[in-house]
């Protein structure tokens, strides 16, 4: 069954959430009319993802009858690229523009919507590793769409088969700040884990045997559960004697012990707030 035609789209960046968001467009139908990058070794990584009808490094050889413009490139480079789009765009005419930055707003866009164009913010929450990972877990993701086009960014993640939830700009930022304790902080402490181990000759894949299901099931119980009623532990038993143990054992590593102790004292904060609310 063919797709329907939807609007024509512009990929501004050949970065890999950019190209795995490109490619579930064309999927659903939208027309992949352009994409710049800086570089053609990433056009010729893109374009074997999706069918682009033109390609550049000039960004001035954006075509003039584009819908949608993605921007696709490292924070730190959005405004500086929006402001050169902005030179090519003398009248927007009302084109949707946004990008997909994760902890900026639709204000980084503002010289664009000086030119007329209508603007927001759209990021996937998923750790896109490379283009294949994100390919494989966009089609089912939750997107934050924030500005002015929230609601038809909303709608842009439904026709792709994701969910888009409407924020505002601090609701966004806050959103991608828990994204990353959620995400890295669990991979770097577990990178760690596996270095403390190896101190003791326990290998990767013996610590994962013992591990990896019980960390399943304390992230499965810290987002259905209370802090109480998921928490085991020398901290939830009170049982200084253990803490003071593992403390010790972390002698040599301080990082890992400032963080146990920071963790011992969140936990008690937080077991104390949750008491004093029930």
């Amino acid at each position: 069954m063919t797709a329907e035609i939807k609007d024509r789209f512009a990929l501004i960046g050949a970065s890999k959430t950019g190209i795995a968001l490109a490619y579930y467009l064309e999927k659903a139908g939208y027309t992949p009319a352009f994409l710049w990058n800086r570089s053609p070794k990433g056009i010729n990584m893109a374009r074997g993802y999706v069918n682009f009808q033109k390609v550049s490094t000039e960004i001035e050889s954006l075509p003039h009858s584009i819908e949608w413009i993605i921007i696709a490139v490292s924070d730190d480079a959005i405004q500086t690229v929006a402001q050169n789009l902005s030179q090519v765009l003398k009248d927007g005419n009302g084109k949707k523009v946004f990008h997909i930055s994760g902890a900026w707003d639709s204000g980084l866009l503002n010289d664009l919507k000086m030119r007329h164009c209508r603007t927001g913010s759209f990021h996937p929450l998923l750790s896109v590793t490379d283009i294949e990972t994100g390919i494989r877990m966009m089609g089912n993701a939750v997107f934050s769409c924030e500005g002015e086009i929230a609601g038809e960014l909303q709608q842009l993640a439904e026709n792709i088969g994701g969910t888009g939830i409407q924020l505002n700009a601090d609701q966004k930022s806050l959103i991608h700040l828990c994204a990353v304790f959620a995400n890295n902080f669990q991979t770097v402490t577990m990178q760690a884990l596996k270095q403390l181990a190896l101190s003791k000759n326990i290998s990767s894949e013996m610590l994962s045997a013992f591990l990896k299901t019980l960390s399943q099931q304390a992230i499965d119980n810290a987002w259905s559960k209370s802090l109480g009623e998921s928490l085991t532990g020398p901290v939830a038993r009170g049982d200084q004697k253990t803490i003071d143990k593992h403390l010790n054992q972390l002698k040599d590593t301080p990082e890992l012990k400032n963080l146990y102790e920071q963790y011992v004292a969140l936990t008690r904060q937080l077991l104390k707030k949750e008491l004093e609310q029930t």
